[in-house]
C-alpha cells in the first residue's frame, strides 16, 4: 500500500509541475534593463493605426524617472504630441549544458503606429545560435482579454539575431515582446566572458513586412539599411557581461 501511494505521488508529480522542474535549469547570471521615453510628433491624427507623418524622438531615463511618469499627450489646432514609455531587459541565462540570450521589451504606454517593429541580440562570434530562435508577444484588448502569439520572422547573423514582427491593432492596454534563443561554442578555445546586447527598432510610420527585413544584428547594435532608417526610432542598446569559463 505504501509503495504505491509513492509510486502515484511521484507521477502526479511529474505530471503536475514539469514546467516547473523546467524553469529550474536556468540560472540567470547576469541582466541588464534600461528604460526609455519617446517624444512622437503626430501631426492631426491621434489613432491607434498607422501613420505616415509622425517623428520620433527616443532617448535613455532613470529607473525613478520611468516609475514615475505617466502618458503625456498635448493637442493643438495642427499638432498633437504624446510622450511615452518602455522599458528593455537584456539577460543572459545558463541553461543545462549551454547558455540563453534573452531580450525582453515592455512597453509602459501603448505605441499610436502599429507596424513591423524588429528586436534582436548581438552576441560575440566565440558563440553560434543553437537550433531555432524563439519569438513571443503579449498584449491584451480591452474588453477581450490577453492573447499571446508568437508570428515572427527571424534572421541569423554571424554577430547576432532579429526577429520582424507586427503590432497588434485595437486598444491594448498591455505589450511586451521577448526573443531568445540558445547558443552553443563556435570556438575550440575556452570562452571566458561572455556579451550580449539586446536591441529594438519600433516602427514609426508604415512598412512592409518586406522592408522591416532589412537590417543586420551586430555584436554592438541593430544596424538599418539606409532605406528604412527614417522609418524606425533608435534607442540604446542593454549590454549584459558574464564573465566565467566555458
Amino acid at each position: 500500500m505504501k509503495r504505491s501511494l509513492f509510486i502515484f505521488l511521484m507521477v502526479l508529480g511529474i505530471l503536475v509541475f514539469p514546467k516547473i522542474a523546467k524553469a529550474e535549469t536556468e540560472l540567470v547570471l547576469a541582466e541588464t534593463t534600461k528604460y526609455y521615453k519617446t517624444i512622437t510628433f503626430l501631426g492631426t491624427t491621434n489613432t491607434y493605426s498607422l501613420n505616415n507623418n509622425s517623428i520620433s524622438t527616443t532617448t535613455e531615463i532613470t529607473e525613478e524617472e520611468y516609475n514615475n511618469s505617466n502618458v503625456l499627450l498635448r493637442t493643438n489646432s495642427s499638432t498633437t504630441i504624446e510622450t511615452t514609455y518602455k522599458k528593455m531587459t537584456a539577460t543572459i541565462t545558463a541553461n543545462g549544458n549551454y547558455y540563453r540570450y534573452k531580450n525582453r521589451l515592455v512597453w509602459k504606454n501603448i505605441p499610436k503606429v502599429r507596424s513591423y517593429d524588429i528586436i534582436g541580440i548581438g552576441f560575440q562570434t566565440s558563440v553560434k545560435v543553437k537550433g531555432d530562435t524563439h519569438f513571443s508577444q503579449t498584449y491584451c484588448v480591452v474588453s477581450n482579454g490577453c492573447t499571446t502569439t508568437t508570428t515572427n520572422y527571424p534572421k541569423i547573423f554571424a554577430n547576432g539575431a532579429g526577429t520582424s514582427f507586427k503590432i497588434p491593432t485595437g486598444d491594448l492596454y498591455q505589450l511586451d515582446q521577448t526573443f531568445y534563443f540558445d547558443v552553443e561554442k563556435n570556438t575550440q578555445y575556452t570562452i571566458i566572458n561572455q556579451t550580449i546586447n539586446g536591441d529594438y527598432a519600433h516602427a514609426t510610420s508604415s512598412i512592409s513586412l518586406a522592408n522591416s527585413k532589412k537590417y543586420v544584428m551586430d555584436l554592438d547594435k541593430l544596424e538599418l539599411e539606409n532605406s528604412i532608417v527614417d522609418k524606425y526610432d533608435t534607442i540604446s542598446s542593454a549590454e549584459a557581461t558574464w564573465s566565467g569559463t566555458w
